[in-house]
């Protein structure tokens, strides 16, 4: 049987150029209006019997599960006895969730991140997924009222690991059976706004694309050295060609900040 080498290559070099895009959720794709702590300390005042202040502590970029720990572990509480009952406080903060987000005055989609996904959802060469710290029933939660769950088919999240360096390696194993295709780790990204978000896709050796539209100081950011640094998402065309860069054509010292 005769071999055509050259089709081979091309359709190698095809798969190679294409892209396997995860997205964060919370400050990446949607300004959250603090529904989610809300309802979590709610959640766990319930769950625990006790009045449960969690107002300042960090959340940005970690999991539900990580943070439900932390909190908790501070007030005393073992390990065994938080693991025991999250399963309880995880189910009522999905219902608390839910009602969070439909009185929230300023839960709302960022600016150009529609117009992105309309664009790389409509692309052969692109496959979405969610890489984010939500426990997986409050990420779907989140999304809905705008719309945005079909664009996304599979994900990894907080319940998958409660450390979010863990989480690209789910998404990864999940994408390939997903779409029934290998992925190379030149074809991953990851986007987000956060530390956690720059950290796990170094830590996987995959990039990353971050925009300054959470809480995180963008200075902070630029510190981490992630791949690219956008004030937004707003310009889909610039995001775009960020997605597709070669590494050899990436900064190789600080990020492309717009």
């Amino acid at each position: 049987m005769h071999y055509n080498f050259t089709s081979h290559c091309k359709h190698n070099s095809k798969l190679m150029n294409s892209r396997l895009i995860l997205f964060d959720i919370d400050e990446t794709m949607i300004y959250s209006d603090g529904v989610g702590r809300r309802a979590m300390e709610a959640a766990l005042n319930r769950v625990f019997e006790r009045k449960i202040d969690a107002t300042g502590h960090p959340m940005s970029g970690k999991t539900d599960p990580q943070i439900c720990h932390e909190i908790l572990l501070a007030l005393g509480y073992s390990k065994e006895e938080v693991d025991s009952k999250l399963p309880d406080a995880f189910n009522i903060y999905i219902e608390l969730l839910e009602a969070e987000i439909c009185k929230a005055n300023g839960f709302r989609l960022h600016n150009g991140v529609k117009e992105l996904l309309q664009e790389l959802s409509a692309r052969t060469d692109c496959h979405l997924g969610l890489l984010t710290g939500n426990i997986e029933k409050g990420a779907r939660l989140k999304l809905t009222p705008f719309e945005l769950n079909s664009y996304f088919v599979f994900g990894a999240f907080g319940c998958d690991s409660a450390d979010r360096l863990h989480l690209p390696q789910f998404a990864h194993r999940r994408a390939e059976e997903v779409f029934g295709r290998k992925f190379e780790k030149d074809e991953l990204v990851i986007i987000g706004d956060a530390v956690n978000d720059i950290l796990c896709a170094q830590g996987y050796g995959i990039r990353c694309i971050i925009t300054a539209t959470g809480r995180t100081p963008k200075e902070t950011l630029a510190e981490l050295n992630p791949d690219y640094l956008f004030d937004s998402l707003e310009n889909t065309g610039e995001i775009i060609d960020a997605i597709f860069a070669s590494r050899s054509q990436e900064p190789k010292i600080g990020a492309k900040q717009i």
